[in-house]
């Protein structure tokens, strides 16, 4: 009878557990020291194909490159940036280094305000990122969104 009592108590317990279970066996979005990368092709309304290819290695150090290619001009971009905070699903990185291949961007890039090499926040020095990931089904594949960009980008293995 006293069991009877108690059951709205084990039963919400139960759940506290299961709870707190999920929040500290949850996996990370992405794994560190894998390269990940992603191709797209972009058509202007004139017709013209814009191909962008970009990779992104995640460790103490944050590199991560892109190239572009509009019909026969080709433009390459890197950064190189410290991860100053690690979450389950966010990551927090400074900028330390960014190269291009070109002293202004294409001019064609800024008709597309979703292609990355055109934007100005790659050449901010020191400036502070945070990518926050985005939950997919499958493990190869990491989907973030860069808040101070307006970004959201997937790769896969």
């Amino acid at each position: 009878m006293k069991l009877r009592r108690y059951t709205h108590a084990f039963i919400l317990g139960g759940l506290a557990l299961l709870a707190i279970a999920g929040l500290v066996l949850d996996r990370p979005a992405y794994t560190r020291g894998v390269s990940y990368h992603g191709a797209s092709a972009i058509v202007l309304n004139d017709g013209t194909r814009i191909s962008l290819e970009e990779r992104l290695i995640i460790g103490d150090v944050m590199s991560f490159a892109a190239m572009e290619r509009v019909a026969g001009e080709v433009s390459y971009a890197s950064l190189v940036a410290d991860v100053v905070h690690f979450g389950p699903r966010s990551l927090d990185v400074r900028l330390q280094k960014a190269q291009t291949s070109r002293a202004k961007p294409m001019a064609r890039m800024s008709e597309i305000p979703d292609v990355l090499l055109g934007r100005q926040y790659g050449l901010a020095i020191g400036a502070t990122l945070r990518l926050e990931f985005l939950p997919v089904a499958d493990d190869k594949v990491i989907c973030y969104y860069a808040r101070e960009i307006d970004n959201v980008r997937c790769l896969n293995r």
